[in-house]
Parts: structure tokens; C-alpha cells; sequence
């Protein structure tokens, strides 16, 4: 039978696919704005979310807004929409490699707000792979050609999206018991509502409006889905260190689908990443007891 933890493993890894599939999206429409671009997306992941549960819960569905307590409600809500923005504009401003690099730091912020806010003690082996898979994350980040210096603005963009990142990790840890989705669709309307009273929403194509629909269901509702419920099993620095592999599957994507090809560094400060992953999140050996 499998382990809880195993299985809050596999969803992590599940969402972490999922999540890494951004830099293909944002090459497919690369002229929209990205106020505009993340209202349209978060209002699409909300539709998604809300319609999962419904077929999930049906009529009890009104319960569970109900029942959402105003801290998380707006801890998760507030991460999440600010570090989506953040995200796209990033996206827009750097390389995809380049901001999905620099966005794999958010484990340190994770061990920091998990040290102070629950008090979560974290396994040697785990603090070790952070250190190596920043490692790989810095050869990455900088031996891309100019990514560092003509992509500087997006990059220290992508660290505040660290921040959120793993502010948001850490708040469903701490409130694991509570559904976080009317947080997240909370969010996601959030967005769209700010950004159209604000800056105002900018005219998109169909086929462009079915892009940003395809990705706030296919790259954000699921994999969150699957990282609520992988949360419930694994501690927050692990989850996080989990997504670091997304500073290797998206860029590969993109080169994939569009044809943007990773420098070197590339490769090599992947392989210490998923390296370190492998070793963090291995089972652990369980002696028997007589």
C-alpha cells in the first residue's frame, strides 16, 4: 500500500509538470500585456477550480466558502495573485530560463517561514539538497547568455515571485485542514476584477483568449489541485524543493515546442538539481520493529 508520504510525492511531481508547461503558454502569445494576460488566466483557473468543486462537493459547495476562515482565505488569495502577476510580467521581461531559475530559490524563503511560522523541523539530507540544488540553479541562471544582465529587471521580479511561492506553500501547510480552493478562486476573480477597474483589460483575439483559458485550467487549476492535496502529506521546504524542478522541465519544454535552446549550463545545473530532488525526496528506509 502506498505511503502517505509517497503520495504527497507524486502529486507534488504532478503538479510540478504541470506548473513547468508556463514558458510554453507565454510563447504562444507573446505581445499581450501582462495585466491583461494573468486577469483572463486567473479568471480561467477560478472557472476550472469552481467547477471541480462542484462535481465534487454539488450542493455543500456554499459550506466550504462559508467555512473559510479570513486568514488563510486572504494569506493564500494574496500570495497567489500577487505572485502570479508577478510571474507573467517576469516571464515577459527575462528568458523563461532565467525566471524559472531564479524563482527555484523560494525553498529558502519556504525554510525561513516554516522555521518561524510552524516551527517545522527539516531533515539534514533536505537543508543539504537545498544548498546543492541552488547550486545548480545559479550555473543555470548565470552561464545563460545575458540573461542576467538584460533580463536583471524580470529577474529580481522572479525573486519576489519566490517569495510568494513559498509563502503560499507554507500557508497551506499551516492551514492543511481547510479547503485552500475558494482561496484560490478567490484569487483568481480577484485578479480580473483589479485589473479591469484599475489598468483596464486590453482587446485579445479568440484564439489568444482560448490560450489563456487552455493554461489557467491545464497549467494552474490542476497542478494546484494536486499540490493542495500532496501539501497534507509533505512538509512545506520539501513540496518547494520538489517544484525546483521546474527550473529544468520548463525551459526544455520551450525549447521543445518553440524551439528556445538552453545554453549549456543548462544541463549541468540540471542534472545538480534533479540530483538533489532525487535525494531529498527518496523513501526513506524504515527499520522493523519486533
Amino acid at each position: 500500500m502506498m505511503s502517505n508520504e509517497l503520495k504527497g510525492v507524486l502529486l507534488a511531481i504532478g503538479a510540478t509538470v504541470g506548473w513547468s508547461l508556463s514558458g510554453v503558454f507565454v510563447r504562444f502569445v507573446p505581445t499581450i500585456d501582462p495585466w491583461t494576460f494573468n486577469a483572463y488566466r486567473g479568471a480561467s483557473m477560478s472557472c476550472a477550480l469552481l467547477l471541480w468543486m462542484l462535481l465534487r462537493y454539488r450542493g455543500e459547495i456554499f459550506s466550504h466558502f462559508r467555512q473559510a476562515t479570513p486568514i488563510p482565505l486572504i494569506a493564500t488569495a494574496g500570495f497567489f495573485g500577487i505572485g502570479s502577476s508577478l510571474y507573467i510580467l517576469a516571464m515577459q521581461q527575462a528568458s523563461v530560463a532565467a525566471v524559472s531559475c531564479v524563482a527555484a530559490t523560494s525553498p529558502l524563503f519556504a525554510a525561513l517561514l516554516a522555521w518561524v511560522w510552524l516551527g517545522e523541523r527539516t531533515r539534514l539530507v533536505v537543508l543539504l539538497a537545498i544548498f546543492v540544488a541552488l547550486g545548480g540553479v545559479a550555473i543555470v541562471a548565470f552561464g545563460e547568455s545575458g540573461a542576467s544582465l538584460s533580463g536583471l529587471y524580470g529577474s529580481l521580479v522572479a525573486l519576489l515571485v519566490a517569495l510568494c511561492f513559498a509563502g503560499q506553500s507554507v500557508t497551506l501547510r499551516r492551514y492543511h485542514a481547510v479547503e485552500m480552493a475558494p482561496s484560490l478562486i478567490i484569487g483568481g476573480f480577484g485578479i480580473f476584477l483589479v485589473v479591469s477597474l484599475t489598468v483596464g483589460l486590453k482587446a485579445i483575439s479568440l484564439n489568444e483568449f482560448l490560450i489563456l483559458a487552455g493554461m489557467g485550467t491545464v497549467q494552474l487549476a490542476l497542478p494546484l489541485v494536486l499540490y493542495m492535496r500532496g501539501a497534507r502529506y509533505v512538509p512545506a521546504v520539501q513540496m518547494v524543493l520538489i517544484s525546483l524542478a521546474d527550473a529544468v522541465l520548463n525551459p526544455f519544454w520551450v525549447w521543445l515546442v518553440h524551439g528556445e535552446v538552453p545554453v549549456e549550463s543548462v544541463y549541468w545545473g540540471g542534472l545538480m538539481i534533479l540530483g538533489a530532488i532525487a535525494a531529498a525526496t527518496w523513501p526513506r528506509r524504515r527499520t522493523a520493529t519486533a
